[in-house]
């Protein structure tokens, strides 16, 4: 399993590349118990993630995180980008540290990438219960 991990200099200093990684392996390995599956984690500013947001999907909008599955390879699972200056609003609205908000939504990517969706209330309730899981909040 390889997990590559790019942050952009400005956030250098500020990701723990470790918890991350250790997020995504501990998802993974209790979604994907017997497979061996890469990815790569992006962290951006959020006028980076704006660009990204409207250019595949059409939304003139920073967002928190966005899941890009690869399909044309069978253990590369996919990308996921995070916005850190989003990271970092929801988790002083959250009342919480930086870096587990990002440890969230590096699990709630890879959820997505797994086939995971939030788009109704009944999907969205079964994602985040099993994010709560992975993360151990339950």
């Amino acid at each position: 399993m390889e997990i590559q991990i790019v942050v952009a200099k400005k956030y250098t200093r500020r990701v723990p590349r470790q918890e991350l990684r250790n997020a995504a392996q501990r998802a993974l390995a209790m979604e994907r118990p017997d497979a061996e599956l890469d990815l790569t984690i992006v962290i951006v500013g959020d006028r980076a993630m704006r660009a990204y947001n409207k250019r595949f999907h059409h939304v003139d909008a920073s967002t928190d995180v966005l899941s890009f599955p690869f399909g044309a390879d069978e253990n590369y699972l996919g990308d996921i980008i995070i916005s850190y200056d989003t990271a970092q609003a929801n988790a002083r609205q959250a009342g919480w540290r930086v870096r587990d908000e990002l440890c969230l939504l590096v699990t709630h990517g890879i959820l997505h990438l797994l086939g995971y969706a939030d788009t109704t209330p009944d999907a969205r309730k079964r994602m985040w219960e099993r994010q709560a899981e992975l993360l151990n909040l339950v």
